[in-house]
């Protein structure tokens, strides 16, 4: 959608109801959501929305910009309240969403997100980073490390031998890492669903905990056989985990719920 606002706004979206809005991480792109939306979009309305990481008209490299986008986003198609989400860095915009405009967010789903703790991509980057460290670092986050795909690979390292993207990327890593929300997380009010894969190396199995006892209306699901991605590398039992979630949390998450402008 070109709203003649800068960045403009790409997603996938599926079915139909309520709004699911999933964010990628850093280095994840919209697609690397569809089977979940596929499994989602019989009685929802699941929207992977693209993040303007590299897009030269974000104004800054920051949390607070992507939120904004985001935000920019429901208005654009009049969704007044959403169910948000995101993996990694996306989970981190999702937090900040459900902490400074919790009027927008009416349940949380979080996986392999930052905001505690992360070992991150850009942690030990050599001054010219090969195809070699590239291909290690990504493997890294899989516990399946031949979802890393030679052209996945290839994209990536187009990235970090790009000057501008690659100082974005640092930029964010660090704006991501100073803004440690441990103190803020009792303030959530809205049902929340944590997805960690046990075999998370980025965020271990702990932050998923922590996470936990933070967030008063928590619940923690733990997906064997995965690691920082579940929903790339388990997608049919995240997809499965946020259904039943979403069933069981229907009548809370709508208590005093505006209507919703997007629900088509």
């Amino acid at each position: 959608m070109d709203t003649h606002a800068d960045p403009e706004f790409r997603w996938l979206e599926r079915g139909s109801g309520e709004p699911i809005v999933l964010l990628h991480g850093l280095m994840g792109q919209m697609h690397h959501w569809e089977p979940v939306l596929e499994a989602l979009g019989g009685g929802h309305r699941p929207v992977a929305l693209t993040l303007p990481i590299f897009h030269r008209a974000l104004r800054e490299a920051s949390l607070d910009e992507l939120a904004r986008h985001v935000v920019g986003f429901l208005d654009a198609l009049e969704i007044s309240r959403a169910v948000v989400g995101g993996n990694s860095l996306g989970g981190h915009v999702a937090l900040r969403l459900a902490l400074d405009r919790p009027e927008r967010v009416s349940g949380l789903i979080l996986t392999g997100s930052s905001g505690l703790f992360e070992r991150g991509f850009t942690a030990g980057v050599p001054h010219r980073p090969g195809r070699d460290w590239v291909r290690r670092k990504m493997e890294e986050v899989f516990f399946d490390a031949t979802l890393v795909t030679d052209a996945w690979v290839d994209d990536v390292c187009r990235v970090v031998a790009t000057p501008a993207s690659a100082l974005r990327v640092l930029r964010l890593a660090r704006d991501a890492r100073r803004d440690n929300l441990g103190g803020r997380l009792a303030e959530i009010r809205v049902p929340s669903l944590l997805v960690w894969g046990r075999e998370d190396r980025i965020t271990p199995p702990e932050v998923g905990e922590r996470f936990r006892d933070l967030i008063p209306d928590s619940q923690l699901r733990h997906l064997a056989q995965c690691g920082h991605a579940p929903m790339l590398e388990r997608p049919e039992a995240f997809a499965a985990v946020v259904a039943d979630w979403l069933e069981g949390t229907r009548a809370r998450r709508l208590v005093g719920a505006p209507v919703l402008g997007g629900v088509r």
